[in-house]
């Protein structure tokens, strides 16, 4: 994991500043540990010059000082996917929130992948299930 140092803080873009070669890729996870909370997940969305990524945190910023230690995770944020989500909140980093423990997928998708191939794209109608009720039942969707 490379280690990088926070140098800006605006909201909740914040810029880093890594070791001349070693900066995440476009999408990478980078994490900071704070004291007392829960470590701060960012998306890197562009590359300011050898140095520097600009990043996206996916929580409040609150707290974060320049001069944070932010570890490249060397991954994009992923998602649990199959059976083992259905019914669960989960945040937007695949940590679940509602007290019922660990998610124990086999299968976790980036959050940034490919549209599918036409191929695979149907064009039969059907109903597109959100596992809310309200949603299903008053509002139901389209696929």
């Amino acid at each position: 994991m490379t280690e990088g140092k926070v140098v800006q803080i605006i909201s909740a873009v914040v810029d880093i500043s890594f070791p001349s070669g070693e900066i995440p890729s476009i999408y990478n996870k980078i994490i900071i540990e704070r004291d007392g909370q829960e470590d701060l997940v960012l998306e890197a969305q562009q590359h300011l010059g050898e140095k520097l990524v600009r990043c996206v945190a996916m929580d409040s910023t609150d707290g974060l000082v320049r001069g944070a230690i932010a570890k490249d995770t060397g991954e994009p944020i992923s998602m649990p996917v199959g059976e083992c989500t259905l019914g669960r909140l989960i945040n937007m980093w695949g940590k679940p929130i509602d007290e019922q423990g660990e998610i124990k997928a086999e299968k976790y998708y980036p959050i940034h992948r490919p549209a599918p191939t036409i191929e695979e794209l149907e064009t039969k109608s059907e109903m597109f299930e959100t596992g809310l009720k309200v949603i299903d039942l008053l509002e139901p969707y389209s696929k």
